[in-house]
């Protein structure tokens, strides 16, 4: 609390401070402290921006506002939110805070806000329905560094690619043949070659060997 309620008997004696003033950041959320009808929202000379709500037989005054949330006119619950603190006009109160006055609305009376607190602290107002808090953005951390590769998981590298060896004289066609193939010495090449050409010169003699024991029991039956 930054200044305190003081009223004297006489109304028209300078100095007197008809309401509480409360301390707050800049554009903090003004709250209800009573439910009620809005019965004025607007702009007051030395007040600023100010809402009145008609709580019962009280008028709560909400002054030095940055801006206003409600109308004139609308039913608000406490904890409903009014506006938001903005810059003190108040030529005593530099700092930002929120003018709360009390009255009462028959007699115009003024009331020290404080003493209707009572000695509990108040409770957490709770909120009209439909109605969101506002919360601020969790601060973002520094970016995350980027992984680190572990060696042992790497691929090995390939191997190079030796050059073929070249046992065959300049000028011999090797097309088709593998590097296995390309590097076999010439007496490989004559075995093979043998071993191709005794497939087909026994499959002949396989095939006259039957036709002569075919042949041998019709010879003997003609003798």
């Amino acid at each position: 609390m930054l200044r305190a309620f003081s009223l004297a008997a006489d109304r028209f004696v300078p100095g007197q401070h008809r309401g509480i003033d409360l301390g707050a950041p800049l554009a903090t959320t003004v709250r209800a402290a009573c439910g009620g009808r809005v019965s004025f929202a607007g702009s007051v000379p030395g007040g600023g921006r100010t809402v009145s709500v008609r709580c019962g037989r009280l008028i709560a005054t909400y002054q030095q506002l940055a801006s206003i949330g409600v109308r004139r006119g609308a039913v608000v619950l406490p904890g409903a939110q009014l506006g938001a603190v903005g810059r003190s006009k108040d030529p005593r109160t530099r700092r930002p805070h929120v003018h709360l006055g009390v009255r009462v609305a028959a007699t115009g009376r003024y009331v020290d806000p404080l003493s209707l607190f009572g000695n509990a602290p108040p409770a957490i107002p709770t909120l009209p329905p439909g109605a969101r808090r506002i919360r601020g953005r969790a601060p973002l951390g520094p970016a995350p560094a980027p992984p680190v590769a572990d060696p042992a998981l790497r691929p090995a590298p390939r191997p190079a690619l030796q050059p073929l060896p070249r046992s065959q004289p300049a000028g011999t066609h090797t097309a088709g043949l593998g590097p296995a193939s390309a590097s076999l010495p010439w007496t490989v090449w004559i075995g093979l070659l043998c071993v191709g050409l005794a497939l087909p010169l026994g499959g002949v003699v396989t095939v006259r060997r039957r036709r002569r024991r075919a042949a041998a029991p019709l010879a003997r039956a003609a003798s």
